[in-house]
């Protein structure tokens, strides 16, 4: 990703996978759809494994912002890769198809946690957290790297919960 994600083509792609054109267009109908795909598969798997794991108290399966700690961990361990591809020097694109992962994740995961929850309140709740994710995610990439993910997260869940009337 040396050269940043709007430069990468999709013979890129396929020389690095030594994959043929055919058999990558057979499952994807551009690299965007990859991203997407690939993203959100492995923060779903992220999310079934951390709710599995009873010795993490903030992975709880009911925790409805559980895929934003999932998020804040992922670019923490991955932070340069963060920074290139939704950071300050980031793509309005990727940060635009990171968003559309986001909102399917956060909507399963919601409709799982909070089974009661009706569409009408849904939508703009998971529009809500994910942009405001996102906000935080690129702000922390870009002036506070200090920061643990886990604090990141802290946050997140004071500003999603509380906001600015505490």
């Amino acid at each position: 990703m040396a050269k940043g994600y709007t430069r990468v083509t999709v013979q890129d792609i396929l020389d690095h996978a030594d994959v043929g054109r055919s058999t990558f267009y057979s499952h994807y109908n551009s690299k965007d759809d990859l991203l997407v795909e690939s993203g959100s598969d492995h923060l779903r798997a992220m999310i079934a494994k951390a709710s599995a794991s009873p010795g993490d108290p903030a992975a709880a399966d009911d925790d409805p912002l559980l895929p934003a700690l999932l998020i804040f961990r992922l670019a923490g361990a991955n932070r340069q890769l963060y920074q290139s591809l939704i950071g300050g020097r980031g793509s309005a694109k990727v940060v635009s198809i990171a968003k559309g992962m986001l909102t399917e994740v956060f909507t399963d995961h919601l409709r799982r946690a909070r089974p009661a929850t009706d569409a009408i309140e849904l939508e703009p709740t998971v529009a809500f957290l994910v942009n405001g994710l996102m906000g935080l995610l690129i702000w922390w990439l870009d002036t506070r790297p200090d920061l643990a993910p886990e604090e990141v997260y802290r946050r997140f869940v004071h500003l999603a919960t509380c906001g600015v009337l505490t």
